[in-house]
């Protein structure tokens, strides 16, 4: 089962600017043993359920990559800034930064400009898909209430977009 790294910004940090917070380091952590020639992998979800559902997709690629979540935009920044990833998966709903923000905010700061952001969604509207690919998402997986389905195409996806 894969065990993922949690980091948090102090509730302070909801008032500041994200321009600002981005420059500190997370202040809280639940971490798991770094291995440099892991790959990894950034999940940026707030909805702790929807997070525990996209890690038993990505189960079938235990031991081959570490995982870091965030719990929005915000937080997800701040861990761009201190670490590179091999992909993101990103919501777009999401408190505080949504999803299109962070995306602007990423390519504005050059944050992870080479890695591929694939976009985890309830969305299906096709404005949202096509905002999200002008704006750099390499793909867009709809989160299904199925888990078989949706391990199924998130694990298709992640195969395509990075090898593990």
């Amino acid at each position: 089962r894969a065990v993922a790294r949690l980091y948090c910004i102090d509730d302070a940090d909801h008032q500041q600017d994200p321009h600002e917070a981005i420059h500190r380091k997370p202040n809280c952590a639940m971490t798991k043993t770094d291995n440099a020639a892991k790959k990894v992998i950034l999940v940026v979800e707030d909805l702790p359920f929807d997070a525990e559902f996209t890690l038993q997709a990505l189960e079938k690629f235990e031991g081959r990559f570490d995982v870091d979540v965030a719990r929005d935009g915000w937080d997800a920044l701040v861990l761009m800034k201190q670490r590179h990833f091999d992909l993101i998966l990103m919501d777009l709903k999401m408190p505080r930064m949504d999803g299109f923000e962070t995306m602007i905010l990423m390519r504005g700061y050059q944050l992870q400009h080479d890695v591929p952001l694939i976009i985890l969604t309830n969305s299906d509207l096709d404005a949202d898909r096509d905002r999200a690919r002008q704006l750099g998402a390499a793909d867009y997986v709809h989160k299904s209430a199925d888990l078989a389905q949706y391990k199924a195409v998130l694990q298709a996806t992640v195969e395509k977009h990075v090898r593990l």
